[in-house]
């Protein structure tokens, strides 16, 4: 798949917005869709991100345009939509140039990429090409979800999603500022309908819940720009697995990822938090947690009322472990909780920081961070291998 000029596209950046007071580090950022009023169904509903701090208290509210040359909407109820990222210092925001209330926005070929600075300001905002997937240029997830997006600057990015017809426009693409490249190879066996996008220790990382493979796929080496890369599957968690967001760590500083989380939708067992740990050669699953109804437990039995999970971040300290940022499953007023790992026992309990509100749903969620050099930059200036190591974890406000 070949780039196209941004004279083709319908890119706007509109700077200087001031949507909201600068972003805090170390505090969260979840994305919430709904408008408190309409029930969630598959028509445009308002995109909202809201600021809280790590014990839940909200600090501030970011209400996204709906009906102007700024507006950003999303399904409510395509529960694969809407997992925003904070990297590198800047907030990216999937959705759709659609007026609020449109029905059936999530197969549109209206996808916008917004991105904020940690001012708080709009930085960018880019519409994605329109043409369908054999369009001059073609649309991105062509006829189908946008679901996840991270920012590498002020306007380059990330993005991930599905296509629906053919040429397949889905898996993962590019955005250099000027043109789009769709990075991952769709020849057939690769997968193209991915989920949750990530970078952890320069490399890039997405989900996938499709029968070319059930969880967290490399694609590429490092943060490809080319087109056709080879997407292989980092960890394999069997079929029928229904990952979403994922958090990746270097515990020991040796610049090798060894312990991930993975967020599982599922009710039944394997569903919910699901770790793996690396020794080298295998990932290898150490638990399946559902959010149970009762008593805040967490329990890897199937119960009515047991819920999985899909927005997922996470931060690592040597001495208190893993501290895990989740979104629930509910399909209204779903939760924001805290879980904690402490890396030497399985976590039986959760904490609730936050509830969505009666129609309105939390989909992705993240730790706010702020602007450091990639590891390899680190490498470079101070040839440290601890410094890596801090690197890599810190993708997650480590």
């Amino acid at each position: 798949m070949k780039t196209y000029s941004l004279l083709l596209l319908a890119a706007l950046a509109s700077t200087g917005s001031a949507y909201g007071a600068a972003f805090t580090a170390g505090n969260l950022v979840v994305e919430r869709v709904g408008n408190g009023s309409a029930t969630l169904t598959s028509a445009a509903t308002p995109v909202s991100v809201i600021e809280y701090t790590s014990s839940g208290s909200s600090i501030q509210t970011l209400n996204l345009p709906t009906s102007d040359s700024t507006q950003v909407t999303d399904s409510g109820s395509a529960t694969s939509n809407g997992y925003l990222n904070f990297y590198n210092g800047y907030l990216g925001i999937s959705g759709y140039n659609t007026a609020s209330g449109t029905s059936s926005v999530a197969a549109l070929n209206t996808k916008v990429g917004t991105i904020y600075g940690s001012d708080g300001n709009l930085a960018s905002r880019t519409a994605f090409p329109t043409g369908g997937p054999s369009g001059t240029p073609p649309s991105p997830f062509s006829g189908n979800n946008f679901r996840s997006v991270i920012p590498t600057g002020t306007s380059t990015f990330y993005a991930t999603g599905a296509s629906s017809g053919a040429p397949n426009t889905g898996g993962a693409w590019y955005y250099d500022g000027a043109a789009f490249t769709q990075v991952s190879s769709t020849v057939t066996g690769q997968p193209t309908n991915f989920r949750n996008v990530e970078i952890y220790g320069g490399q890039l990382f997405a989900t996938s819940g499709a029968t070319t493979g059930y969880g967290i796929f490399s694609i590429g080496s490092g943060l490809p720009t080319a087109s056709a890369q080879t997407s292989s599957l980092t960890i394999n968690m069997g079929s029928g697995a229904s990952p979403y967001g994922f958090v990746m760590f270097d515990t020991n500083a040796d610049t090798t990822l060894d312990t991930a989380f993975i967020a599982d939708d599922r009710t039944a067992a394997g569903g919910g938090l699901n770790k793996y740990t690396f020794n080298g050669s295998t990932w290898t699953n150490s638990y399946s947690l559902l959010v149970s109804s009762t008593g805040n437990a967490l329990t890897p039995t199937a119960a009515t009322g047991n819920q999985g999970i899909r927005g997922l971040a996470g931060s690592y300290d040597p001495v208190t472990g893993f501290t895990l940022y989740a979104t629930t499953t509910e399909t209204n007023n779903n939760q924001l909780i805290k879980i904690i790992d402490s890396g030497t026992s399985t976590p039986t309990s959760w904490t609730q920081l936050a509830t969505a509100g009666t129609n309105n749903a939390f989909r992705g969620v993240d730790i706010i961070t702020t602007a450091v050099p990639e590891p390899s930059t680190y490498a470079a200036i101070l040839g440290g291998v601890a410094l890596l190591g801090v690197a890599a974890r810190r993708r997650r406000s480590v």
